[in-house]
């Protein structure tokens, strides 16, 4: 849904006004049932979507590292931390205030993106033509936003507003996006045109490259034909970005013949993610285990 749909306003407005009236708990399970018309267990979570939402309102909301590396800026630390610093978009520069960007400064292409929540980018592909205003004026109005409030992702909601400007890497990228658990990659959805929303192809796939019997419905089907030459590698930095968590994605992107970071995901779907069959949302529920935690919160009450 486009975001200046009025029907997506008016869903905002009152995921923000129901944040602020009910619990956090609450709200997973309403949006739940209306979302995937079925009830979760968050007091003893089995399947993939239950275990990500007990995490999300049991754990993400202090747990520093997640809330870091949810950060689409300060997560660079962490990856460069790691030895990755290589796979990073080159920055261009970064900003506290919308009004801090002197435009005259900037390249002919580049993209521009807010760094506490999805989807805040404006890609450049042409300054000279490009309004300056109005990208200021949206940039305002998404620092703004409280994008944790949405879906109930507080560890959004933790992170500090901040811009930052990209180099514009082209239009001609695929999407490799790993679900990793305890450290290990284990599935992985490839897309393509992700830039255009729906008019994407996307497809979910065994690390050896074949398809799973996993389908989204609101997204096109996709093959690949091969994998890319630095697939492994890939797989190992997956390996290496996910080893402090008991889930995360691990999200690159394809460009220019190599590979760059894209984000590090704790909360696909918001923890609503629609399993087609269904069934696959408790097997990937069995690939983590968040005993040691479900013990810590348990012994504290």
């Amino acid at each position: 849904m486009e975001r200046n749909n009025i029907l997506y306003k008016i869903r905002r407005k009152f995921q923000v006004g129901a944040h602020k009236l009910f619990s956090d708990k609450t709200m997973c399970k309403f949006y739940s049932r209306i979302l995937l018309n079925k009830k979760v267990d968050l007091e003893n979570p089995k399947t993939f979507n239950e275990k990500v939402q007990w995490l999300k309102i049991n754990d993400y909301d202090t747990n520093s590292l997640v809330i870091q590396c949810a950060d689409k800026y300060r997560v660079r630390q962490y990856i460069e931390g790691k030895g990755y610093g290589n796979i990073l978009v080159p920055l261009i520069g970064d900003w506290e205030k919308p009004d801090d960007i002197d435009w005259n400064k900037l390249p002919d292409k580049f993209v521009l993106k807010c760094n506490h929540g999805c989807a805040y980018n404006i890609v450049v592909k042409d300054k000279v033509n490009a309004n300056e205003h109005s990208i200021k004026k949206q940039l305002k109005k998404w620092m703004k936003e409280d994008f944790g409030a949405y879906n109930i992702e507080p560890h959004y909601s933790k992170i500090k507003p901040h811009i930052t400007c990209e180099q514009y890497l082209g239009d001609c990228i695929t999407d490799y996006k790993f679900f990793c658990f305890n450290g290990k990659p284990k599935y992985m959805y490839v897309s393509s045109d992700l830039i255009h929303d729906r008019q994407a192809q996307m497809g979910f796939f065994y690390l050896d490259g074949t398809k799973m019997p996993l389908i989204r419905n609101d997204y096109a089907s996709m093959n690949i034909e091969q994998l890319p030459e630095f697939f492994d590698e890939m797989k190992e930095t997956a390996k290496k970005l996910s080893e402090d968590f008991p889930f995360v994605r691990v999200d690159f992107f394809i460009a220019n013949d190599t590979y760059y970071f894209a984000e590090l995901t704790f909360s696909p779907s918001a923890g609503m993610m629609q399993f087609n069959p269904d069934k696959y949302d408790l097997e990937w529920g069995k690939d983590f285990d968040i005993s040691d935690k479900l013990n810590k919160v348990g012994e504290a009450k």
